[in-house]
């Protein structure tokens, strides 16, 4: 298509030229679809940056936001359009997306972003450590509690009782997801208060800090702190120094990269009683895409997010190795990414898997103004609990209190 003339700013986070090129050239066939060109920045920490040309009048068009940092921190400052308009007047409806990227892109009612990218997580475990444990390498664990009789066997020590492999370790699963998966909610809308001192995070939390007395939780740390991540040659998961890796279906890269010889399986993350019903509780996480305050060709980066997020979706997700978000689309991003990996890459297998837990899970991060400080205060509360210096209770209380004053004084336009 001819060149319209505009040239459009667009604003991602900086993960490195696998993602950055592909992101680039998908700009480059939305232009040759459209005439509109995409010129791209990418940052390590764009926060700051972006609030700084808000307030100078000379945002970009169209900006990355990570699903836990917040839409709603934007949105609640009015440094977002909000996007009902172009939604409607595409016909775009909520129940096409993936559940929880749709709520990560609310606040107060209205409409801040389109989902981008997704990013739905399942259990990896080393099927060699299981067979050396006296495992059976096609049945991992369903429940919480097969999970920690699994690690059971597989944790080894030497004769001066040091760490040589570790099984399930006592934060493997983050609060967040935890949390969740003992039926708790961080967050009651309706009433705006913080509830990660009641019930189900409370106990998930006491789950983790049992864990932590049973395998010392400082001893794994300092164990897991000399290991390489999945991503590194020779990594804990890669070397069988650590059984079992939660991840997204981008794991297959490294591992084929550095680890071709692997044995490893993909299952479901173990919940409470293993039953369908309880996929639900799963956090989908990722990230969306938002059309700031100031933005000089909002039209324009409205096509761009469209064109890319939901008209083609499943391709955005195999050419940047991103999950995609669009329901209808889970078939053909799945098939795309086998066909890119050839039908028998290790990670074949688990694919179904993912699949199933993208088109099942429910769950996000709350979607309030002060949603990083919360996480941050939450997972902070996780340690204190899991190093023994508090009760869970005491920790979430404390946690509680704190981010219901901030949320508090933010609301009241403190």
């Amino acid at each position: 298509m001819a060149e319209t003339g505009v040239d459009i700013e667009v604003w991602a986070d900086n993960w490195g030229e696998e993602f950055n090129t592909p992101m680039q050239s998908i700009g480059d066939d939305f232009t040759k679809a459209t005439g509109i060109k995409t010129h791209w920045q990418f940052y390590d920490e764009s926060e700051g940056k972006l609030l700084t040309q808000i307030a100078a009048g000379t945002p970009p068009d169209t900006v990355m936001v990570d699903l836990t940092s917040g839409v709603a921190m934007y949105a609640f400052q009015g440094s977002f359009l909000p996007l009902d308009d172009y939604f409607a007047q595409s016909g775009i409806k909520a129940e096409e997306f993936i559940p929880a990227t749709w709520e990560a892109c609310l606040y107060d009612g209205k409409v801040y972003a389109i989902p981008g990218g997704a990013d739905y997580y399942a259990l990896f475990y080393n099927k060699d450590v299981y067979q050396d444990a006296g495992l059976d390498p096609e049945q991992p664990p369903k429940t919480l509690a097969e999970w920690v009789a699994h690690s059971e066997k597989i944790y080894k020590y030497d004769s001066q009782g040091n760490l040589e492999r570790v099984g399930m370790r006592p934060t493997e699963v983050n609060m967040e997801q935890a949390g969740f998966l003992y039926g708790g909610e961080f967050y009651d809308a309706s009433a705006k208060k913080i509830t990660c001192n009641q019930d189900g995070v409370v106990k998930a939390l006491e789950w983790q800090a049992d864990l932590g007395k049973k395998w010392s939780a400082e001893k794994v740390a300092a164990f897991m702190q000399g290991l390489p991540g999945y991503s590194q040659p020779n990594s804990g998961f890669a070397t069988g120094k650590q059984a079992y890796n939660i991840n997204g279906f981008w794991i297959y890269e490294p591992l084929d990269k550095y680890a071709p010889d692997l044995k490893y399986g993909t299952a479901f993350i173990p919940t409470l009683n293993g039953t369908e019903e309880e996929k639900k509780n799963y956090v989908v996480e990722g990230w969306t895409y938002s059309i700031p305050k100031g933005s000089k060709h909002p039209k324009e980066a409205w096509q761009f997010m469209k064109w890319v997020f939901y008209d083609n979706a499943w391709l955005m997700g195999v050419k940047t190795i991103n999950g995609c978000c669009v329901i209808a689309q889970l078939d053909k991003f799945f098939q795309g990414v086998e066909e890119m990996t050839g039908a028998n890459n290790r990670i074949v297998p688990g694919l179904k898997i993912l699949r199933e837990t993208a088109a099942a899970g429910t769950k996000t991060w709350p979607m309030i103004p002060v949603a990083v400080r919360y996480l941050d205060e939450v997972n902070r509360a996780q340690d204190f609990a899991v190093r023994g210096e508090k009760t869970a209770q005491q920790a979430l209380d404390e946690c509680a209190a704190t981010i219901q004053a901030e949320l508090d004084k933010a609301l009241q336009g403190g």
